[in-house]
């Protein structure tokens, strides 16, 4: 099934719990993680590269990104421990939509949900037609 907001959309199968938020889309496979997505669109013009970045106080805690490619958005990825927890960030973009996506989980759920996690990413679509 596909879910999502107007502008973007995952495919994901039945064992996914999902809460629609006015914040998030939050999809879970345990109570020992989640997947969150989030939007913004940006009033003109088309996301670039340099949109994608947040402040360097913030990022130091997150370590050096990546290039990421998730279904039709392209954009930066992180991952870094803390505490117990593992943390993903990607800041992916398409057209004029810029996609936050969280997950958060203990070590033993990242590790366990990993390939599901990065499996719905793969199904990204952008749900804007006429958009490049």
């Amino acid at each position: 099934m596909r879910v999502g907001w107007s502008t973007w959309s995952f495919e994901i199968g039945e064992e996914w719990s999902i809460t629609d938020d006015p914040e998030c889309l939050t999809l879970e496979l345990s109570d020992q993680g989640a997947l969150q997505a989030s939007s913004a669109r940006k009033q003109s013009g088309l996301v670039v590269e340099e949109d994608l970045f947040f402040s360097i106080e913030e990022r130091k805690t997150w370590g050096s990104w990546q290039p990421a490619s998730c279904g039709e958005f392209e954009g930066i990825t992180y991952e870094y421990t803390e505490g117990e927890s593992i943390w993903r960030r990607w800041f992916l973009r398409w057209g004029q939509t810029l996609l936050f996506i969280t997950y958060n989980g203990s070590s033993t759920a990242a590790e366990q949900e990993r390939f599901a996690v990065d499996q719905v990413l793969s199904t990204a679509r952008a749900e804007t037609s006429g958009e490049a």
